[in-house]
């Protein structure tokens, strides 16, 4: 399974804000926290590609930032895309969130990001993307990558997910019948 990871500047190693005006940059492989998350994937997975991208260049920017990690999936035959995690990163959370919408739309291939609910990607997306509670503490990156990565191949493979409570990920206001015991 190969799999493009999208992440923003400081994630990607680059720098803070004074580096958030940074367009995208492709690189080969895992970058940053994604090096963590090949670890994480099943042993058939690979991260084929990171696309790393300035926060402030993706909110002025954000048609073409999504025109091309579309691309990007498109070019490396990708069958997921990981965005994050954003944590309480707004600016990240709904670039994030935004190219997954526009790789799921034009390509129709899974994709996962994560954030804290008080990240505005979460109400502008949650209908539309899988979106895994992040909480805000990055300290808990380990355990916030592998709750993407179980969610994420879960898509990738066609199985059928869990609840949103039972894979962590943010409810999509769809409703679905189950038996239960009373």
């Amino acid at each position: 399974m190969r799999v493009v990871h999208y992440i923003n500047q400081f994630f990607g190693g680059l720098g803070g804000e004074e580096h958030a005006g940074i367009p995208p940059q492709v690189h080969a492989g895992a970058v940053g926290p994604g090096r963590l998350l090949s670890q994480l994937l099943p042993s058939a997975a690979e991260v084929v590609a990171t696309v790393v991208c300035g926060d402030n260049y993706a909110a002025e920017h954000l048609d073409q930032v999504t025109a091309a990690v579309v691309t990007q999936v498109k070019d490396t035959q990708a069958y997921l895309l990981i965005a994050g995690p954003c944590f309480q990163a707004g600016r990240y959370g709904i670039a994030a969130a935004a190219v997954c919408a526009a790789v799921q739309q034009q390509l129709n291939i899974p994709s996962v990001t994560a954030m804290s609910q008080e990240n505005p990607g979460v109400d502008l997306y949650r209908e539309h993307v899988y979106i895994v509670d992040s909480g805000g503490d990055v300290g808990q990156m380990r355990d916030v990558l592998a709750r993407m990565a179980l969610l994420g191949t879960k898509l990738a493979n066609g199985e059928e997910l869990g609840s949103p409570a039972a894979m962590s990920y943010f409810p999509q206001g769809l409703l679905r019948s189950q038996f239960v015991q009373e």
